[in-house]
């Protein structure tokens, strides 16, 4: 791991004290984030510390740490570690109640029986989500998103080949090789896919992270184990072995690689932080109370754990246009300087309430006047409710789709109409669009509509907002009935934002169910 420390930011024991890790709690929702309790145990007496969820690889069931120091952790004595092949004929799945040592706090223990010969091995579930099922920070998140995959890529098959089209949403450092080959892994193997797009709907129709072992093949796992009189139980797996990618060439864009193409220009400007200056390298504390983690920030993502393929595959970068490499500096550079501060969170790439993507921004961020300003107060009551996971802004001006039609205008002329879409997502998975456009005098009423594919999502909005302006400010019922756009459409009228937050809320729940009987 990392050599700078990271810190659990409240720390209940002292500095130079060791504390157990004794239990992870299940996941849970709390404050729009997927969070853990993770419970320490020093001298008798038994804490529990909340943190995020992408916390999860950085952390070893009866290991212990101190200072809150989670780069460094300190193996219980009398651990050996094993080689452990599990055939799927050869597991058996328990769950029993359980309550925490030291504590009044319930949980549930769920984990697999595995026979090796005559030794039998608990392998606790939370071990084979972090190695097998998500064995990185995108899919850890992933992990409880229904059907997310087609936001972040489209897959392409071709003999001997896969090629992934990455939206702007999938962050590029997960184009890395030892990345692409995990999710390669996990998503060209048909039941090992089954069970994690499975593990969503579990988690979100009960609130329990669980699976059955309905894996067809077998893996092979190297593993720290705690021994017992009849086998053990693994406290951490630190590989997984004899991997099989089916393809023998990787092949992917995203939209921000480029090609670059040397040029003898000065560099516009650098990035710079403190530390470059200073050479001092501080401590990061982890503050579950961030709503996202930084692009540059990647301690956990288990720097400790290999995985190992049969045959790897060629991976090929496909750019999609080109860039200038200016390698020089002069005068007229300018020194940018970057945030420094120290704290940091494992939650998902920016949190719940990041821009994903160029086009969008993020709610919180949105100052606008007049009409689309009163409807971005309505977003922000709407963002509250308990039904809804993050909402994102798009905005713009109705002349990106026409240059000539007269609506395109205001009354005088001169001014561009504006339009502004929320992109409201929910717990369940599901997506739905909320279009607001200036009306001046005319009476646009308010459009929601459910997207199924983020490829169609485009050609949807033009389909929608060209209807708009031939039809000159009403939408076009036939067009959209045509292109079996599922939409509602909700009327202006004198309502605060509070009551309007809530018809806009009943019209979402309505279209999302209509969605589903279709």
């Amino acid at each position: 791991m990392s050599e700078q420390p990271v810190k659990l930011q409240h720390w209940p024991f002292n500095k130079e004290e060791q504390a157990q890790l004794i239990w992870i709690s299940s996941p849970f929702w709390h404050e729009k984030k997927i969070m853990i309790y993770v419970y320490f145990r020093a001298n008798g007496k038994t804490e529990k510390v909340l943190a995020d969820w992408g916390t999860l690889p950085a952390l070893a069931i009866q290991h212990y740490y101190m200072g809150g120091d989670i780069t460094k952790s300190i193996p219980p004595q009398g651990i050996n570690e094993i080689e452990l092949t599990i055939y799927p004929n050869s597991v058996s799945t328990h769950e029993r109640n359980w309550q925490v040592q030291g504590t009044n706090d319930k949980d549930v223990s769920r984990s697999f029986g595995v026979k090796q010969g005559n030794k039998y091995y608990t392998l606790p579930v939370i071990e084979v989500v972090r190695s097998i099922l998500a064995p990185n920070r995108f899919l850890l998140y992933r992990l409880f998103e229904m059907n997310s995959f087609p936001q972040y890529f489209i897959e392409n098959y071709y003999p001997d080949k896969i090629h992934l089209d990455f939206s702007s949403l999938y962050n590029i450092k997960y184009t890395k090789t030892t990345f692409l080959y995990q999710l390669v892994w996990l998503i060209t193997n048909r039941d090992l896919r089954n069970v994690f797009e499975n593990v969503a709907y579990t988690f979100n129709q009960k609130g329990t992270l669980k699976f059955d072992w309905s894996f067809t093949n077998s893996i092979t796992i190297r593993a720290i184990v705690k021994p017992n009189a009849i086998g053990g139980t693994v406290l951490r797996v630190i590989s997984v072995k004899n991997k099989q990618i089916p393809y023998k060439e990787i092949t992917y864009e995203h939209p921000e690689i480029a090609q670059s193409t040397k040029a003898n220009e000065p560099k516009k400007y650098t990035l710079q932080t403190k530390k470059n200056l200073t050479g001092q390298q501080d401590e990061i504390i982890l503050d579950e109370e961030i709503k996202g983690t930084t692009d540059d920030f990647d301690v956990i993502e288990m720097d400790n754990q290999m995985h190992e393929y049969i045959e790897m595959p060629k991976v090929t970068k496909i750019p999609r246009r080109t860039n200038k490499k200016r390698e020089f500096e002069n005068e007229n550079t300018k020194k940018r300087f970057i945030n420094t501060d120290s704290k940091r969170s494992t939650a998902d790439v920016g949190g719940n309430q990041v821009a994903r993507g160029l086009e969008q921004q993020s709610l919180i961020d949105i100052q606008i006047e007049g009409e689309l300003g009163e409807f971005i107060k309505v977003m922000r009551v709407l963002q509250d409710f308990p039904e809804l996971q993050s909402i994102n802004i798009i905005q713009g001006s109705l002349k990106e789709f026409s240059d000539t039609k007269r609506f395109v205008y205001l009354s005088d002329g001169l001014m561009e109409r504006k339009y502004v879409i929320a992109e409201v997502r929910l717990f369940s998975g599901k997506v739905v669009n909320v279009i607001e456009v200036e009306r001046e005098e005319k009476a646009i009423s308010t459009f929601i509509y459910f997207s199924n594919r983020l490829e169609d999502k485009l050609y949807e909005l033009n389909v929608i907002l060209k209807g708009l302006i031939d039809n000159n400010g009403v939408w076009d019922k036939a067009q959209l009935s045509y292109k079996r756009i599922n939409y509602l459409t909700l009327r202006h009228g004198k309502k605060q934002k509070n009551h309007r937050a809530k018809l806009l809320e009943r019209k979402i729940e309505e279209l999302s169910r209509v969605c589903v009987l279709n």
